[in-house]
């Protein structure tokens, strides 16, 4: 007896997991309109003419209210009041956009948009001292709030794996330039001897060079096309770094494909309530979408439990209480809802009622250690405390973890509600994307196959060509080879061009000029002399010119790769960033990146990959 009595001590000490509930007399939805709403057009109309004193004071009620019902942040209020602080800063009147920006961080704590209002209304009044700690403070935010962290993180997932086709583009292109003429000689070759008249000649170079456009394909192919015909030209540093550089676009299409699978289901009603509920948010703008939800899909459970939860969450009992009824009436195994709405019986005093519930949820599900936990606070604050040991030793029995949980987090409410998870919403939008009617919600519109973006042909085609080049790279040194380039004027010149015998580090003219110097005339010399001048100069200009624009083609082309590579990475990750990362999870909230400290880091990454590229090239 003394040990039921300790123990029904504990229950009605202890408190539970965080919950969400208000006290009698305040469970309804005007209630909650009038405590939020209506101080917040209070609000409005004292920061629109300028009294501070009596806008705090709204906030302060709104504040009081939301910690009431342990609503942390609250989304939607704070950005209006974001939006207004940015109208009025740019209508030059920065105390009011400084009290604004204060109001809106007062209601969310960890929503980054007014932060970084708030470091760029310091920028621009010239308080940097105060800048610095605005920063640090927006940073904090930033990694604060879900939303920003996923879009964060899925655009520099993006912008790496954009910045590795880039460089795989770069790398084709800089093998192009440099032997591109030795691969033009080739052709013509192959031209000569399927036109030996020489009509069309030139034509048919130009059409085996863009052979996969004239079929049909696209740019895509085009770039593996040529690399298969490049890959032999290149030294071996460069073969490897090329296939290296090839396999950093195989990861472009499935990464984007499972991107915009997570970005919509991110933005599905269900997904947007789980994190605001984890979150302790309040935003009416994920309400209204899971009432769109509820009203489309009627019949199904969840939907309803959740909105019972979202509404639970913000004080509305009386919703909640409708949405956990109709709930547990689709389902005759639906004891989450039972479990919370005899939770919010349990706090408005119809303790009947809630036992009641308690007892059905049993009914339906023996194993639920909610439940028999609540079950034992009722039976201990009705002064039942050998019931009460009774249903705590078996929720023990059930999870003794989770119970201990519940009485190491105690709250002003004691009973502990059942969640929905994010990661329960996420597989339950997976699930309704097999229903016709969840296409019709906001992020259920597509189903996602992890092998599908695999087996798209051109993603196939990568290794196709890696086989490729090597075969054809094969069959070419047991034929004729490739073109060379003569060492001092740089002219094409292949085995057939040249007699048996000469040497194959010089054109014909050049082993009559330089080696031979049988009886070449002086003019004829002093031109050859010129020509190769002019051609080294050439070649000197387009190599500088290229590795201004592809910063690292320089040491590329030297066979240093690593470094080459790395300047291209660099190089493209900083424009990629600095220029594109917006279209790279786009999001419809106001100021929700800093625009010019994100640009100027980028920036900074783009100049540091160009010097690289440009301190390593070797000249002369």
């Amino acid at each position: 007896m003394a040990k039921a009595v300790v123990l029904a001590a504990a229950l009605a000490a202890g408190g539970a997991a965080s919950q969400v509930l208000v006290g009698p007399g305040e469970s309804n939805e005007l209630a909650f309109r009038r405590q939020i709403r209506g101080h917040w057009f209070a609000w409005l109309s004292a920061q629109e003419e300028g009294d501070p004193i009596s806008a705090r004071v709204k906030v302060d009620e709104i504040l009081k209210y939301a910690q009431k019902i342990e609503v942390r942040r609250v989304t939607d209020l704070a950005l209006a009041a974001t939006i207004l602080g940015r109208r009025q800063m740019e209508q030059g009147k920065p105390d009011l956009a400084r009290e604004a920006f204060q109001t809106a961080t007062r209601l969310d704590p960890d929503l980054p948009e007014p932060r970084w209002a708030r470091l760029s209304l310091a920028v621009r009044t010239r308080q940097y001292r105060a800048a610095a700690s605005e920063f640090l403070g927006a940073v904090r935010a930033s990694l604060a709030d879900e939303e920003t962290r996923r879009i964060l993180g899925t655009r520099l997932l993006l912008i790496l794996v954009f910045s590795g086709f880039a460089v795989t583009a770069a790398v084709i292109v800089v093998l192009a330039v440099r032997h591109g003429r030795r691969l033009a000689h080739d052709l013509s070759e192959i031209g000569s001897r399927l036109l030996p008249g020489g009509h069309g000649h030139d034509l048919l170079v130009v059409a085996l060079l863009i052979a996969p456009l004239l079929l049909s394909f696209d740019v895509l192919w085009l770039g593996l096309y040529l690399f298969v015909l490049l890959f032999g030209y290149a030294t071996w540093p460069q073969r490897v770094a090329s296939v290296f550089a090839l396999g950093l676009a195989i990861p472009l299409l499935p990464v984007l494909d499972r991107t915009s699978y997570d970005l919509a289901v991110a933005s599905s009603p269900l997904v947007r309530s789980a994190e605001a509920l984890e979150e302790s948010r309040y935003d009416q703008r994920v309400v209204d979408s899971l009432e769109q939800a509820r009203s489309l899909l009627p019949d199904d459970v969840d939907i309803r439990f959740l909105l019972g939860r979202v509404c639970q969450a913000l004080g509305q009992n009386e919703r909640a209480v409708a949405e956990y009824t109709a709930a547990a009436q689709l389902s005759p195994r639906e004891a989450r809802a039972l479990v919370n709405r005899g939770n919010i019986r349990f706090v408005d005093g119809d303790l009947g009622s809630a036992q009641e519930d308690y007892q059905e949820a049993l009914r339906r599900d023996a194993r639920s250690v909610r439940a028999r936990y609540n079950l034992a606070l009722l039976f201990a604050e009705t002064f039942r405390t050998v019931e009460a040991a009774q249903m705590l030793s078996e929720a023990r029995a059930l999870d003794a973890r989770s119970v201990q949980a519940f009485q190491d987090a105690p709250t002003l409410v004691k009973v502990v509600s059942h969640g929905y998870s994010p990661e329960e919403a996420r597989v339950k939008s997976a699930a309704l994307e097999k229903d016709e009617r969840g296409r019709h919600l906001l992020g259920l519109f597509r189903s996602y196959v992890p092998s599908s973006a695999w087996r798209t042909p051109v993603l196939l085609g990568i290794p196709l060509a890696i086989g490729a080049a090597v075969l054809l790279d094969r069959r070419r040194q047991r034929g004729h080879g490739y073109a060379s380039e003569c060492q001092k004027c740089s002219r094409t010149f292949c085995r057939l061009c040249k007699p048996p015998g000469e040497s194959s580090l010089l054109c014909s003219q050049c082993i009559h000029v330089y080696l031979k110097k049988d009886g070449v005339a002086i003019e004829t010399k002093m031109q050859k002399l010129d020509d190769v001048r002019r051609r080294k100069t050439l070649e000197e200009r387009i190599r500088t010119a290229l590795n201004v624009f592809i910063p690292g083609a320089s040491a590329f082309l030297d066979s240093r790769v690593a470094v080459g590579l790395l300047a291209m990475f660099l190089f493209a990750a900083g424009l990629l960033g600095a220029f594109a990362r917006f279209r790279f999870g786009i999001v419809a909230r106001p100021g929700f990146t800093p625009a010019l400290p994100a640009t100027l880091l980028w920036g900074a990454v783009a100049i540091s990959g160009w010097i690289v590229g440009q301190t390593t090239e070797r000249r002369g």
